[in-house]
């Protein structure tokens, strides 16, 4: 496998050499067709209110460091029979679930007790080596400035633990940018239920007609559309066929992507549209 993705040496843990996989894809260019170009709208009512993000994978790359901290621990216990969980089950099984539902799927005869404190144990893990290593995913930066130029509202919503969330979002110096921080377990269900926004969405004040959201998993993609919103897929890692077939309007492989932009300067035009109404 190519290598596209190299970390610094942490103390007390050294990951892999074999890189987390990244999805290769040209953005748009200048030749793009009008077809191609269509797929980039969002389906907002006018005006633009607010948007939400997800967190792990969507903000930053942590999808390697997840899967490296599952796959140490799980070998430790000698889950399938010791050998190492691959990427593809990583994607397929475990990436953008919840624990307490990763604690049915991955150890169905443990009783929950222990297969939460596993879960933990990972995590605390995640958060040592994310402390050395999370920086923001390409472009996140300008799309934060011009969120914040057009006056939207935001939110966080995740299925993280709140401890992970917080981190990341301190991590990353958003914690002034986010209004909002919605946990799934926090919720009466957790993505891929669309509970989490839909949540995000009554705290906010904001109609899902009037909002649009950024996701990297399966099940994220499914809670933004349960929830009634157009979702902007983040495939960095995950398959851009199955992150389409989950519901997404578009995949851009980060914040720079060029769909991106061509859809956000469509939003803007209507955005000043409805100003001139007023």
């Amino acid at each position: 496998m190519t290598a596209l993705l190299s970390f610094r040496t942490v103390p007390s843990y050294v990951l892999p050499t074999k890189p987390f996989p990244r999805n290769n894809r040209m953005s748009l260019s200048s030749s793009t067709s009008n077809q191609q170009i269509s797929k980039c709208s969002l389906s907002v009512d006018a005006p633009l209110k607010a948007i939400l993000f997800d967190i792990d994978g969507t903000l930053c790359d942590s999808d390697p460091i997840h899967y490296y901290a599952f796959r140490e621990m799980l070998q430790e216990i000698g889950f399938n029979g010791g050998t190492p969980i691959s990427e593809e089950f990583f994607i397929k099984n475990i990436s953008g679930m919840h624990n307490d539902e990763l604690c049915h799927v991955l150890f169905p005869d443990w009783d929950f007790q222990r297969a939460i404190k596993f879960m933990d144990d990972k995590e605390d893990m995640f958060r040592k080596i994310a402390s050395e290593q999370l920086k923001p995913l390409d472009g996140l930066e300008e799309v934060c400035k011009w969120i914040e130029n057009h006056g939207l509202k935001r939110a966080a919503v995740t299925n993280a633990p709140r401890p992970n969330a917080e981190l990341i979002i301190s991590m990353l110096g958003l914690a002034d940018f986010f209004e909002l921080l919605v946990i799934g377990s926090e919720c009466e269900r957790a993505k891929p239920f669309p509970d989490p926004y839909l949540k995000a969405l009554q705290e906010l004040g904001v109609s899902p007609k009037h909002a649009f959201v950024f996701e990297d998993s399966i099940s994220g993609i499914k809670a933004g559309v349960a929830a009634g919103m157009p979702v902007v897929g983040l495939g960095l890692r995950n398959p851009e066929k199955l992150l389409s077939e989950a519901g997404a309007t578009f995949v851009i492989n980060d914040f720079k992507d060029s769909k991106l932009w061509t859809a956000l300067e469509e939003l803007e035009t209507e955005m000043d549209a409805e100003k001139m109404k007023t």
